[in-house]
């Protein structure tokens, strides 16, 4: 009988990661060619990998981030939606010190004429997962789109009042590996709950040699990946609540523009109306 093993392993920033592969030799199986790994912009190693490094966008990534950005406001009407998340519902509270004078209290001689707003409740963290495993066919508009996807999301979801995590994850099924994963999930976070939102970081993770120079190291020198380096695969539910993520955008939706729209606003209304966000799913 067949053991299904699921291998994971997680940096806290590009950094991070980076830094790992050095202290540990990590190496490539094998060399791919220069156009195919490091794309049309960035095209030299060492200037790719300092973009990656730094956080920097390209115009291509630039280009399918406005792409996504204008067909869910054109369609949807975001904007209505905003100030409106449960995590945003706030509360005015008088007391006799605070942020403001209320001059109708103060006139009437009230010893509470001071006025305060405060949250009714913590802010929710939102955990996003962008699957960037993408297969050997996509170019760097392929990838843009992706990542482009999760950048308004976050986007639009804080300031709906929510605060949210984007969590890079190259999710792939294995050949077979001396270790017999059937499928591993390398994490990269790209904004802490606490961080503002950077888009250009996060459109930095469609820079195709993330995947295929970075990722490919971890998959062959730690993984212990061979000839492959992994097939393009969909998250499952259970490894969704094993990576403790609570959403995930990959490729199935961000191709056929109807989908992405119809999702993601039910998205939006299932919070609004407080129903139970997991009703998304994004996969």
């Amino acid at each position: 009988m067949s053991i299904n093993r699921f291998g994971i392993i997680s940096f806290d920033s590009v950094k991070h990661l980076q830094s790992e592969i050095v202290k540990n030799n990590w190496r490539l199986a094998r060399e791919n060619s220069d156009s195919w790994t490091w794309g049309k912009h960035f095209t030299e190693k060492d200037e790719h990998l300092q973009a990656l490094n730094h956080g920097r966008t390209t115009s291509t990534l630039l280009t399918q981030y406005k792409k996504v950005r204008s067909l869910l406001e054109r369609k949807i009407q975001v904007s209505k939606f905003q100030g409106l998340g449960l995590s945003c519902k706030r509360k005015r509270r008088y007391m006799d010190d605070g942020d403001e004078v209320d001059i109708d209290r103060f006139l009437a001689n009230s010893d509470n004429a001071w006025v305060t707003t405060k949250r009714n409740r913590k802010t929710k963290n939102i955990r996003i997962g962008i699957n960037f495993g993408l297969s050997a066919g996509n170019n760097e508009a392929s990838f843009g789109r992706l990542v482009g996807a999760g950048a308004y999301i976050s986007d639009v979801l804080t300031k709906m009042g929510y605060a949210t995590e984007i969590i890079g994850i190259c999710y792939t099924s294995c050949p077979s590996t001396p270790k017999k994963y059937d499928k591993t999930c390398t994490m990269i976070t790209f904004k802490g709950s606490n961080e503002r939102l950077d888009v250009q970081r996060i459109l930095s993770m469609g820079l195709t040699g993330l995947l295929r120079h970075e990722i490919f190291k971890v998959h062959h020198s730690y993984f212990g990946y061979m000839g492959s380096m992994g097939m393009q695969a969909t998250v499952t539910d259970e490894h969704k609540q094993e990576l403790k993520l609570d959403y995930i955008i990959e490729q199935a939706i961000i191709k056929d523009d109807t989908k992405l729209q119809d999702s993601f606003e039910k998205a939006l209304h299932d919070i609004v109306e407080k129903r139970d966000a997991k009703t998304w799913e994004w996969v």
